[in-house]
């Protein structure tokens, strides 16, 4: 499969890093949305935002709820301020950057 892609001029560290963008993007966008979401905490009344809801809350729940474990929202006079989507995004961003050089320098050299 690997020689397949590669006689159709298709490199694999390319595709490699394609996917961790992809990846990096669609998780941001799905942070996001949850931000927004968060701001209206009662259930949609339409069945496709209720889907739409429920799918942002069942892949981000599990990224935000140990950070959120860990780290309280901030106390500022009569609201808090929850920092677990600031730092799941610079985590995020840590990761993509990391796994982007791994590709590059490490990856690269060996499969092309």
């Amino acid at each position: 499969m690997i020689a397949l892609l590669q006689e159709f001029g298709f490199s694999i560290s390319d595709l490699l890093l394609g996917v961790v963008n992809y990846g990096y993007y669609i998780l941001l966008g799905l942070i996001l949305a949850w931000i927004l979401i968060g701001w209206f905490p009662s259930y949609p009344s339409n069945p496709v935002f209720q889907a739409i809801y429920d799918a942002v809350k069942n892949i981000v729940d599990p990224i935000m709820l140990p950070i959120r474990s860990r780290i309280p929202p901030v106390r500022l006079g009569g609201f808090s301020l929850d920092l677990s989507p600031i730092i799941a995004l610079f985590a995020l961003s840590i990761a993509s950057s990391l796994l982007g050089t791994i590709i590059d320098q490490f990856l690269r050299p060996v499969v092309g």
